[in-house]
């Protein structure tokens, strides 16, 4: 925004140096960028925030320059032209864009060069000087930041002036002679059968003041800020009108700025007022803003006079009474930006001087650290996983839906039932992701590409799943993958990533004390997992997850080989298993005792479900079952499988004897006779 020094001072009588009047304006919040000299005037550039529309005019800046040094602000007498020799009429059909409209027929007008003074206020502000009628246009818009624009009267179809949108019209040639290509929504000023603007942006050639030009028809209206945004940007096409527009202009002076322009018209141009029209569909109703002192100066941290806070807002043009401890403020139309109380406490402090509040450091409270429990549980998976070897990865929580396919999910899988996103990043990932799987899968093919040979990786982040309640639900998941690197081996009992994976999952249950757990292959089969080599994770009965070995179609599917385990929790479930507390017991002071025992099952039966057995008999001697071997083949009976087990007993009051640990046992094999159909092998 250009401001001449010498214009200024037509409003305020400061007698400030340009320095010392750009300095003033940079601690009130109006940034002087730079200034110019021209012969005996200064130009100051002044970055004006989006916010302060009001200050886009000389009057508005010298407003401003009023209130801070609290001179009087001196304006223009202008007078109201009300004669009406014939008919004019407006007719808004969008009010919602359009909440107001003047127009104003002026006759017998004689358009010529404009006096130099008025050409050279336009060219000190960087706009080019056209004709008179225009010149004052453009005047009045520098001047009091309403824009206006003069239409030929005699190219006009009648004395009605429609506010619509563009359709069906989707054409239209604006004064700078170039084709604009309309969309539906554009608002327009059409006559009785045509467009003639572009609704505060540009208007048309066909209606185009020119040296030939008798009659006018003078605009002044309000248009909505973003209506007027979108059709500049839309157009490519930026003026000094929509640029005020866009931002918001003064409804209430939008008849003040037309008998402005016509005032000076007649005194330039010469002509006859034969007609006015004013559509005002939805009246300026002041917004009362109530304030206490005691938060006014709680907010600045300093103590500010009553009576200087009502000053000072009266000095911006705001209404103020008194109410109890604190005051009610009405803002002018001019401020839009004013719409709450701590708006007005940064007006009385940028008014007062920032450079008038002392510094001081702001009272910190220190509040004692409280633990966070889900936080402290996640901080020990991580570290567990970190111990075991497996990097952490973060990837995007976006998805292709179409990778559901690799992972074989069947179509009324819930994890299809995806949450679509407006402005993807890319098209492809238009959904938020539901499981953590295909993204960490990613990984490891990218990992193999890159000639890796062994990859360990776990994510642990949230999911997103659809919900009733409008928002999707985001459960905390865990996913992990054991890429094992396939070398010869001393050992001729190699053993696959699964178990790895496995022992890995099992140390975490350690470290967060869950005892209750079990892994079933019978419970779940997730589709992405081989079916022989998967199983479910159960805790407490309830199932938290799945472990297993990634299915071949699904390697096909991703091009890759090798031996790809992977496991994926659902932790929410799981911390709803972890103990609240721990119990502590003595030291034991009694030897224990320790029996094997041999048995043969089916080949279907979990060794879970014999442990599962064993700790189910009600007695306090047995401490712990631990599997130790699994055997298939000769001499065992095709179909059966050998386990054994190593167990240990301990009475916490007495040293065990053998008739004790003789009759448990027997009571342990006589419980896997009869409930798994177990043999003891001999």
């Amino acid at each position: 925004m250009k401001a001449s020094l010498k214009w200024l001072k037509e409003f305020v009588d400061f007698s400030l140096t340009p320095k010392e009047i750009a300095d003033t304006l940079t601690m009130a919040g109006l940034e002087v960028e730079g200034m110019e000299e021209f012969e005996d005037d200064t130009i100051l550039e002044i970055n004006v925030t989006p916010n302060r529309a009001d200050c886009l005019s000389i009057k508005g800046v010298a407003r401003e320059i009023s209130a801070i040094l609290g001179l009087p602000l001196k304006e223009p007498s202008i007078p109201v032209f009300e004669k009406e020799r014939e008919h004019l009429t407006v007719e808004i059909k969008e009010p919602q864009l359009c909440r107001r409209y003047a127009g104003r027929i002026i006759r017998d007008v004689k358009i010529a060069p404009p006096p130099q003074w008025l050409s050279r206020h336009l060219e000190l502000h960087g706009i080019r000087s056209l004709n008179n009628i225009v010149d004052i246009t453009n005047y009045v818009l520098l001047e009091m930041g309403q824009p206006l624009h003069a239409f030929d009267m005699d190219k006009l179809r009648g004395s009605h002036i429609v506010i619509k949108k563009a359709h069906p019209v989707n054409k239209f040639l604006t004064l700078d002679n170039e084709e604009r290509i309309l969309s539906k929504d554009m608002l327009l000023i059409w006559d009785r059968d045509v467009p003639i603007a572009i609704a505060g942006v540009m208007g048309g050639l066909n209606t185009e003041v020119t040296s030939s030009t008798v009659n006018i028809l003078l605009e002044s209206a309000y248009f909505h800020p973003i209506s007027i945004r979108r059709t500049s940007r839309a157009l490519n096409l930026s003026t000094e009108s929509s640029y005020r527009f866009e931002r918001g202009t003064d409804i209430e002076g939008i008849m003040l700025a037309l008998n402005r322009a016509t005032q000076m018209i007649l005194e330039i141009a010469g002509g006859d007022v034969t007609a006015t029209a004013d559509n005002y569909l939805e009246p300026f109703e002041p917004l009362p803003i109530s304030i206490k002192f005691k938060k006014i100066n709680d907010i600045l941290g300093i103590d500010i006079e009553p009576s200087l806070i009502e000053e000072l807002l009266r000095r911006l043009g705001f209404e103020v009474r008194r109410e109890g401890e604190g005051i009610v403020v009405i803002p002018p139309s001019f401020r839009q930006d004013i719409q709450r109380d701590i708006d007005v406490i940064e007006e009385i402090g940028r008014l007062y001087g920032y450079d008038k509040i002392p510094p001081t450091l702001p009272a910190v409270r220190i509040q004692p650290h409280t633990e966070d429990t889900k936080r402290n549980l996640i901080k020990t998976i991580r570290n567990s996983m970190r111990s075991a070897g497996y990097s952490e990865v973060i990837n995007y929580s976006f998805l292709n839906p179409s990778v559901l396919d690799k992972l074989r999910l069947s179509p009324d899988d819930p994890r299809r039932n995806v949450v679509k996103i407006r402005n993807p990043l890319k098209k492809e990932e238009d959904a938020l992701r539901t499981t953590l799987i295909p993204a960490i899968l990613d990984n490891v093919v990218l990992n193999i590409r890159r000639g890796e040979r062994s990859v360990r990786l776990f994510e642990l982040s949230r999911v997103f799943l659809p919900s009733a309640q409008g928002l999707p639900k985001e459960p905390l998941q865990m996913a992990a993958v054991y890429l094992k690197e396939r070398e010869p081996s001393l050992w001729h009992s190699r053993h696959e990533g699964f178990y790895d994976l496995k022992g890995t999952l099992e140390n975490i249950f350690l470290e967060l004390r869950i005892k209750d757990y079990s892994f079933l292959a019978t419970e779940l089969q997730e589709p992405y997992l081989h079916p022989g080599k998967s199983c479910a994770i159960k805790i407490n009965n309830q199932i938290v997850g799945s472990l297993g070995t990634l299915h071949p179609a699904v390697m096909e599917a991703l091009d890759i080989k090798g031996d790809i385990s992977l496991f994926g929790l659902d932790i929410d479930r799981l911390f709803l298993n972890i103990p609240s507390g721990l119990t502590y017991t003595p030291l034991p002071k009694h030897p224990y005792v320790e029996r094997d025992i041999s048995i043969i099952v089916s080949q279907d039966t979990p060794a879970g479900d014999v442990r599962a057995t064993i700790l189910s008999i009600d007695s306090q001697m047995i401490e712990s079952v631990n599997l130790f071997d699994v055997y298939t083949g000769a001499p065992i009976p095709e179909g059966k499988k050998s386990l054994a087990f190593s167990i240990r007993y301990r009475a916490g009051d007495r040293t065990l004897t053998n008739f004790e640990v003789n009759a448990m046992h027997s009571r342990i094999i006589k419980a896997l006779e009869d409930s798994l159909k177990a043999e003891l092998r001999t």
